[in-house]
């Protein structure tokens, strides 16, 4: 896998495979000096006690997180003495976040399909600034990849984005207008333009409407769109995550879909912060810093890789080498200028999207 223009390197995540190793209270990444220091005015737990943590995650990544919160409790019993409950709350990620800036969900820790949902979250006080800055990788802890799900042998030969925007396929993805997490789907295409031909966004913008154009079903969410590809046999290519093909192929869908990677793809980044307001009025940071802190150890990094997450620890990328395609991956920071611009251009009320012929 390569990842262009990446700034952060393999030898990171081994420094805190290392730091992991060699610290059982703190494993946590090179951003978390800032967090720690901001924790420690709060008092620690009384272990004695048990306590809860409500976990906010989105819908695609659901089952993994409930390995992720399994993990943790025993790790937190393990250090610590205390047991502690985990109730998750899975959704899409914008419905997450107006829950949780509404206070309808009370949740100390989200991970959220994108980080404009959490930095809406921040602009209403509910979290800290600089939140992003508090682990590496932009708080994202694992990736996974915009990819192409095909019918068996791939009839239609669809093997990159050029592939999907020709005139005799028919694409099933969801709208990012009803899914935040769809917001990936188009922001791939757009991606992979730019990465083409670099800073023409005219040639972006003609690059979408093509690949819109070619979408027969344009489903409310990914579950839909699975039923649509899946059960009701629409489409010849269905444009999701990689995690949630490989999930199906190696399950429920074995021998009735093939999954393809692009050579050039977009990778799809889920980030994570404790709600700072909520885990301090609950009595919860200590736990919830350390929640965060647990995705950036070996052990969570594991169960992504499991889940069929890209993990960000090389040592445990070499253990499931054989999962993941060879590809490359751009990144919104990286190689776009950030999701506000990327909202912007594609999905605000004067974006692209709300300009393309509706479905």
């Amino acid at each position: 896998m390569t990842k262009r223009n990446r700034s952060r390197k393999g030898a990171i995540a081994i420094a805190l495979i290392t730091l992991i190793t060699a610290t059982t209270l703190t494993a946590c990444s090179g951003g978390d000096k800032n967090k720690n220091a901001e924790a420690s005015a709060t008092p620690a737990s009384d272990y004695s006690q048990s306590l809860s943590l409500v976990n906010a995650v989105s819908d695609n990544t659901a089952a993994l997180f409930k390995d992720i919160d399994a993990g943790f409790i025993q790790d937190w019993k393990n250090r610590t003495g205390q047991s502690i409950t985990i109730q998750q709350a899975a959704g899409i990620s914008s419905a997450q976040e107006a829950a949780i800036i509404g206070g309808q969900l009370k949740a100390d820790i989200a991970t959220l399909g994108v980080g404009i949902d959490i930095d809406a979250i921040q602009a209403k006080g509910l979290v800290g600034e600089g939140w992003q800055q508090r682990y590496d990788y932009n708080s994202s802890p694992f990736s996974t990849a915009v990819a192409f799900v095909v019918r068996p042998g791939n009839p239609k030969n669809i093997a990159t984005w050029e592939d999907t925007v020709k005139p005799d396929v028919a694409i099933v993805t969801s709208n990012p207008a009803t899914d935040s997490d769809a917001r990936w789907y188009y922001a791939a295409p757009w991606a992979y333009s730019l990465d083409k031909q670099p800073d023409d966004q005219n040639a972006a913008k003609a690059f979408v409407t093509s690949f819109h154009n070619q979408v027969a079903v344009l489903a409310g969410n990914d579950a839909e769109a699975e039923k649509a590809f899946l059960a009701d046999g629409k489409g010849d290519v269905w444009v999701t995550t990689e995690s949630r093909a490989l999930s199906l192929a190696n399950g429920s869908a074995k021998g009735k879909i093939d999954v393809v990677v692009p050579d050039v793809t977009l990778a799809v980044e889920p980030i994570v912060s404790v709600i700072d307001s909520v885990a301090d009025a609950n009595g919860t940071r200590e736990a919830a810093n350390a929640y965060a802190d647990f995705l950036f150890t070996e052990t969570a990094q594991t169960l992504a890789a499991q889940h069929y997450f890209r993990p960000r620890f090389e040592s445990v990328t070499e253990q499931f080498a054989d999962r993941f395609a060879a590809t490359t991956l751009l990144t919104v920071d990286d190689n776009l200028t950030g999701w506000e611009d990327l909202q912007a251009a594609l999905f605000a009320e004067s974006g692209l999207f709300g300009q393309l012929a509706k479905k």
